[in-house]
């Protein structure tokens, strides 16, 4: 029932941003200089030397590479600053350490990445994770730059972190989903969602993939917020931290916040988003 709730949730968090779907996959064709595309010029008067000419100027692609050249120049690097004198040690610690995981994280790699969508959306978005498999098994820091056609937030929030939900989707193998949790019913793994797709020159086949759900959620437990997660694929529940004993009071990360962070290049009005 829980799941099925969520579905219908992430449903109305999908209409809620259709139309910045749809921008992204524009400006995705602007960049690649085929907006006429989209801004057919009604043909000129008989006579008209301007008749049926298109022109495809590289101003937008050009300028976009230069913006980016630039942000790559000032890459920038952590530096913590004590709070108070007793903090110093700590934050002299911190400043090693961070830059050690950003580059086990090939960071600069995500970074340049987020700021092609930085600049093209307006809107680059940070997933910063625990990943249990690194360092064989001790687990550390995962660093990825989040696709925007698949991220989903609540409607008019202008923070993120301010959504009653949030939900990252990933087509997945059947197969290889079936075999990571072995309990889950693969016959459930119907679509119940479709999301929307960039417009590309080769064909690519996803008819033997399936759109798995990672789906964030904020309870307010004893006076504080506890941020849950499940996974899900249709109607196959596949993990619940609310079902795991080691967290199912304490919740996913002990900073209740959902694992993102936000950049934009100019802030809109009632969105957590920018435009670029």
């Amino acid at each position: 029932r829980q799941i099925k709730e969520a579905a219908e949730t992430l449903k109305k968090y999908k209409d809620g941003k259709s139309n910045y779907d749809r921008t992204i996959i524009e400006n995705e064709q602007w960049y690649k200089l085929r907006h006429w595309e989209y801004i057919r010029r009604n043909p000129g008067k008989n006579g008209d030397p301007n008749r049926g000419i298109e022109p495809t100027s590289a101003w937008t692609l050009n300028t976009i590479m230069n913006k980016h050249a630039d942000a790559i120049d000032n890459f920038p690097e952590p530096v913590v600053l004590p709070r108070e004198r007793g903090d110093v040690d700590t934050a002299k610690t911190l400043s090693d350490v961070l830059p050690v995981i950003l580059d086990r994280n090939n960071f600069k790699s995500v970074y340049s990445d987020n700021w092609w969508e930085k600049l093209k959306h307006g809107t680059a978005i940070y997933g910063v994770f625990w990943n249990h498999e690194k360092e064989n098994g001790l687990g550390d820091i995962d660093i990825k730059a989040i696709d925007l056609l698949k991220i989903y937030w609540e409607p008019g929030k202008t923070e993120i972190q301010d959504s009653k939900n949030l939900f990252i989707i990933e087509l997945a193998d059947a197969d290889d989903l079936a075999a990571t949790f072995p309990g889950a019913d693969k016959k459930k793994f119907g679509q119940s969602i479709t999301v929307a797709e960039y417009i590309h020159d080769e064909n690519i086949d996803t008819s033997d993939k399936v759109l798995v759900v990672d789906w964030y959620y904020k309870k307010r437990v004893g006076g504080r917020v506890v941020l849950h997660y499940a996974k899900f694929c249709g109607a196959a529940l596949l993990y619940a931290t609310e079902n795991d004993p080691e967290l199912r009071e304490r919740g996913l990360y002990d900073h209740g916040l959902y694992p993102v962070v936000v950049d934009r290049l100019f802030p809109e009005k009632d969105a957590p988003i920018g435009f670029g």
